[in-house]
């Protein structure tokens, strides 16, 4: 029988962090809404890595919540803790989330630090429910913060590859948008001041108070391959969530899906060399992305066996 904790309301105050009190440990929380396509393999390929998983789910009228109850079973309630947070939360981009201030138990923001306040380990990465674990990469990037620590004020940044169908069905790189992680996703020791806050876009998590340094890639993100593209929980048919309808129809006009080689050659070698080594963060982030690829930190074969453990079809191939 799993054990699922309804939260009826809430309101985040930093106190709620609880920092002091915190276990040596890494801490993983994710946040989803109609989440079946990937949430399971979201949470086993990521629960090898880390001591708990925080789930947290929300308006969902698919197969979610079983989902969610049947890998408490297997993986066990002290490794995977599951919330049911029962407001209506605003999506992301809607003007109802610009005009909700961000400690209303209706706004993602607040959602976002319930989840946050539930983890108990002082290291915490936060996932999404399409993200899974590039482990040839994420593996000795968690055992380098596992033996060596990773200090207040640090920010381990890591990025994933947004996989899409041709119009042959097979999966390679989206061509418009290849990069998914932009400095926003990453390891870091919780602070009182890392928290989320209000953004009249989205929630806006507080990175700027770590100093950001890559990591590589260690997940794929499996957005565009979801049902509705990723742009399902967004509310969009309702006419309310302009920032978001723009994003689909936008994606919907560029369908390019490219090979590794094709993204090699389309990077700028030597400025994102030199973008790597600059004094400016976002730069030296997006440069060390590149160069990343560039290297041949992922290959081919990567995309391909990830394509095929998860029963997806055909990698595309040059």
């Amino acid at each position: 029988m799993a054990q699922i904790t309804p939260v009826e309301t809430y309101s985040f105050t930093p106190d709620d962090l609880k920092v002091g009190e915190r276990r040596p440990g890494i801490s993983a929380f994710v946040r989803t809404r109609n989440g079946a396509d990937f949430i399971r393999a979201t949470i086993l390929s990521h629960a090898p890595y880390v001591d708990e998983i925080v789930a947290v789910y929300n308006q969902c009228t698919d197969g979610t919540e079983a989902i969610l109850a049947g890998l408490q079973d297997e993986l066990g309630p002290e490794k995977l803790r599951l919330y049911h947070y029962l407001p209506r939360v605003h999506p992301p981009g809607s003007s109802e989330h610009a005009a909700e201030p961000g400690a209303s138990p209706h706004s993602v923001v607040n959602y976002s630090n319930f989840a946050l306040t539930r983890t108990s380990r002082q290291v915490v990465v936060k996932l999404d429910d399409d993200h899974i674990a590039f482990d040839r990469l994420l593996a000795p990037m968690v055992a380098d913060i596992r033996s060596g620590g990773l200090a207040p004020g640090r920010m381990t940044c890591f990025s994933g590859l947004n996989l899409a169908r041709d119009a042959n069905g097979d999966i390679g790189i989206h061509a418009g948008t290849p990069f998914s992680g932009n400095g926003d996703i990453g390891f870091f020791r919780l602070t009182p001041d890392a928290y989320f806050v209000h953004d009249r876009r989205f929630e806006d998590f507080r990175k700027y108070h770590f100093r950001r340094v890559f990591g590589g890639f260690a997940y794929w993100h499996m957005k565009y391959l979801k049902t509705g593209l990723g742009f399902a929980n967004y509310e969009i048919e309702e006419g309310r969530n302009r920032r978001f309808e723009r994003k689909e129809r936008d994606f919907l006009n560029s369908r390019e899906v490219i090979t590794l080689a094709e993204l090699q050659a389309s990077l700028p070698g030597l400025r994102s060399r030199v973008m790597r080594h600059l004094p400016f963060e976002k730069w030296a982030l997006i440069g060390g992305r590149a160069l990343a690829i560039l290297d041949n930190m992922v290959t081919e074969a990567d995309i391909a066996d990830l394509v095929a453990a998860q029963g997806l079809g055909r990698a595309l191939t040059a």
